[in-house]
């Protein structure tokens, strides 16, 4: 390994790591993907490779999915879209279904179509459920330059309903 054998470690103390080239370009061998310094704080190279990630949303947010939409993937910055590769769904049924309002999606902020959906069998069933989705078709607006990718239902918020949710993603950011 010799002078390029780098230390575990976590993006805290990526400031540690050896450089590699030039002093800019360091290998965060903590979640095994390269990052280079801009000037100010460690950014994430790795454009392009999958990803994934996960969000718990509590009764009270569901309630407030279409008003308030609950942010899974922050922004990637100018140049950048979230693309989904797949979604799943796990609901632990309490005891009363959601009323109206009930389908669940992913969509970028400021978008106009959702990029994965489920329809009403999620958030209108009346027992637990894990559902999986795939990426819709592409169409005008389902990936935003710049924008957060967000989970939320169409129409408005749902009504009664007192499930948490929780939601894992597959995803890749690419450059435009």
């Amino acid at each position: 390994y010799g002078a390029n054998a780098l230390p575990r470690t976590d993006h805290a103390n990526i400031d540690t790591l050896t450089n590699v080239i030039k002093g800019d370009l360091r290998f965060d061998t903590l979640n095994r993907h390269p990052v280079v310094f801009d000037g100010s704080s460690f950014q994430d190279v790795a454009f392009g490779r999958v990803r994934d990630t996960s969000i718990t949303i509590a009764t009270a947010a569901v309630l407030t999915l279409n008003s308030s939409p609950v942010v899974i993937v922050s922004a990637q910055g100018v140049g950048y879209v979230i693309e989904v590769i797949s979604a799943t769904v796990k609901m632990d049924y309490s005891s009363v279904a959601y009323a109206t309002n009930t389908d669940l999606g992913l969509i970028a902020s400021g978008g106009s179509a959702y990029q994965a959906q489920w329809h009403t069998s999620i958030l209108s069933a009346t027992g637990d459920r894990i559902v999986t989705v795939s990426k819709v078709e592409a169409v005008n607006s389902n990936m935003v330059d710049n924008a957060a990718l967000t989970v939320s239902v169409n129409g408005g918020n749902p009504t009664a309903g007192d499930s948490g949710l929780k939601i894992y993603l597959r995803y890749k950011v690419i450059q435009l």
